[in-house]
């Protein structure tokens, strides 16, 4: 995989170092543009999409323990792990509660829900190492979706059964680690 830190990169203390479309090297859209094509989020998209969805996404750097998203913000952008590992911890009754590691390795993105619809965000996400991700905005894929109406209908299906699945396998992430004492709990009440 390429360096996504080459020496002469430097990170700002105060959040992200985030690469413009703007300003990118041929090098990099043609690295985004790899990148993009491997992911199950994009499976089926035909190439000139794909390329489109790289030339508007944008990279950003984080180093570790960097806040990515609060819960209760407003969302507005998908996130693609390209390396590093993502905590995703939601607070429920001021009690916070992590429910999963994402990175580059495993599942690698979220917010795609963002994509489709404003909405506040239900978690925090928060990085555990230096991390860079791609990340593409609601209003890239809007543009996306003025160009290539045609997609719409699948792209939108296609995002909403890979979260429906992603809810499926936190489901019973949680379920096959509950405490005994929650499980007798839930039977009893039967």
């Amino acid at each position: 995989m390429t360096n996504l830190w080459p020496e002469k990169e430097r990170f700002m203390n105060s959040s992200t170092n985030i690469e413009h479309p703007g300003n990118q090297e041929r090098s990099s859209l043609d690295q985004k543009l790899e990148f993009l094509q491997q992911l199950p989020v994009f499976r089926d998209t035909p190439l000139e999409t794909i390329r489109l969805y790289a030339y508007l996404s944008v990279i950003e750097n984080y180093e570790a323990e960097e806040p990515v998203v609060a819960q209760g913000e407003a969302s507005d952008r998908m996130f693609i792990i390209m390396s590093g590992k993502v905590s995703i911890c939601e607070n429920h009754h001021g009690r916070d509660f992590h429910l999963q590691t994402l990175s580059a390795e495993g599942l690698n993105y979220f917010g795609e829900l963002a994509l489709l619809a404003e909405f506040d965000w239900f978690f925090t996400a928060t990085t555990e190492t230096r991390v860079s991700m791609l990340t593409i905005t609601r209003e890239a894929f809007h543009k996306v979706m003025e160009k290539y109406p045609e997609l719409l209908p699948k792209t939108v299906s296609h995002i909403i059964k890979l979260r429906i699945q992603s809810f499926i396998d936190q489901t019973h992430y949680l379920l096959d680690h509950i405490k005994e004492e929650a499980w007798r709990e839930c039977v009893k009440g039967k």
